[in-house]
């Protein structure tokens, strides 16, 4: 009796993460400032952007990690859909990765976050929602998640550019 409440239960959990997905990718192929500006916006308070996601609290935002002071200091900014200005920040504790990727290998990557969101949407022919980084073995990777007509579609951008289907 109890396994037949706890499926149930799952899968509408499940539908509910699903559901809050699928709300941030809309909102984020329709705001007025992409992916890409918002990243601009957040590097121009200085450092390398290592993530880039919309979030629909708040009333919707985009949020972008950036990494500055020699791979230091890790601040999320806040920017505004809308305008594309920066309207907050707040310092980040570092993630596990960091540990693993050192701030020199960001400054050496021949493509920068902007970069490969640009080659992932030219790739998979749609508008980049969600963006970040990732080590491969002793590069910077990232992963850009890409709304298209026919749904998401996750593609991989290596250190030199290259698009690729993940």
């Amino acid at each position: 009796m109890t396994i037949r409440l706890i499926a149930p239960a799952a899968f509408a959990i499940a539908s509910v993460v699903s559901t809050a997905a699928l709300a941030d990718s809309s909102a984020a192929q329709n705001a007025k400032v992409s992916i890409s500006k918002a990243v601009e916006a957040a590097e121009a308070k200085g450092g390398k952007a290592t993530e880039a996601e919309y979030e629909d609290d708040n009333g919707g935002r985009w949020e972008v990690k950036v990494l500055a002071d020699g791979g230091a200091k890790l601040t999320k900014y806040f920017v505004d859909p809308n305008s594309g200005q920066v309207t907050g920040q707040e310092e980040q504790t570092f993630e596990k990765y960091f540990t693993m990727l050192k701030p020199e290998d960001f400054a050496k990557a021949k493509t920068q976050l902007t970069d490969a969101i640009a080659a992932a949407e030219a790739f998979a022919k749609g508008k980049a929602v969600q963006a970040e980084v990732e080590r491969e073995g002793d590069a910077v990777a990232y992963e850009i998640d890409v709304a298209t007509a026919e749904g998401d579609k996750d593609v991989k951008v290596d250190a030199m550019g290259k698009a690729a289907a993940d």
